[in-house]
């Protein structure tokens, strides 16, 4: 099966795990190719599986990156 998402995950997934410490762009390339996947309708289980993550952690990533966390303006 030729699927370009998932084959996206999981070059992040080794960019990541080839990485000698804790790499930022290396997690927020995973993070946006779950995110990616699963905005493509792949099923979670199958990004799951790609990402060596468990499914809740593939949906907060979507999330994550679908609504970043903005900073909140006081009202004046």
């Amino acid at each position: 099966m030729d699927d370009d998402d998932i084959r996206a995950v999981e070059e992040a997934v080794a960019t990541l795990e080839t990485a000698n410490a804790e790499h930022e762009p290396a997690a927020v390339t995973l993070q946006t190719a779950v995110a990616a996947a699963v905005t493509h309708g792949k099923p979670i289980r199958e990004v799951a599986a790609a990402a060596h993550m468990t499914a809740l952690e593939v949906l907060d990533a979507a999330d994550a990156v679908t609504y970043p966390q903005q900073v909140l303006q006081p009202w004046t």
